[in-house]
């Protein structure tokens, strides 16, 4: 009844008792290290997507701003996407994220912002959790920067 590869008349069941043990413990540790890649690039591309979104909010929230000069937006701006959309949350902490106006938008009176662009740029840093130590030349953390131009209506 019992033939072949799993039953071995003189030895029983223990044909091959303990080989899949074995290569379990073999593959083990290249199976977690392609999980946890796979979770650190994984936080990274959302990091990323993340930092798009502040971007755009905030570029679209500087070229509709009517209330202050210019001038007063930038602290304003960083305000509205870190701590009113509440992106702070989202992106590493360590170091904060940045959100920095920049652009003729910025500069110019309130009565001349037609026309003008508005450059937003989002930085954060992301810290790799298990890349970093296990891959050379990779680094530790990698300075991550997006930036979104809108023209001010």
């Amino acid at each position: 009844m019992w033939s072949g590869r799993f039953f071995d008349p003189k030895r029983g069941l223990r044909a091959e008792h303990g080989a899949i043990a074995v290569e379990f413990a073999l593959i083990f540790p290249i199976l977690m290290l392609l999980v946890f890649g796979i979770i650190d690039f994984g936080h990274y591309w959302y990091i990323g997507h993340v930092m798009s979104d502040a971007s755009r909010e905030g570029a679209r929230y500087g070229t509709r701003f009517t209330g202050k000069l210019p001038g007063a937006l930038s602290p304003s701006i960083s305000t509205h996407v870190l701590v009113t959309n509440g992106y702070a949350g989202l992106l590493p902490s360590n170091p904060s994220p940045t959100v920095t106006p920049t652009g003729a938008a910025m500069s110019a009176a309130i009565a001349n912002l037609a026309g003008k662009d508005l450059v937003v740029t989002v930085t954060a840093t992301k810290t790799w959790w298990v890349l970093g130590s296990l891959i050379p030349g990779f680094g530790s953390s990698k300075l991550l920067t997006v930036k979104t131009t809108m023209t001010c209506e």
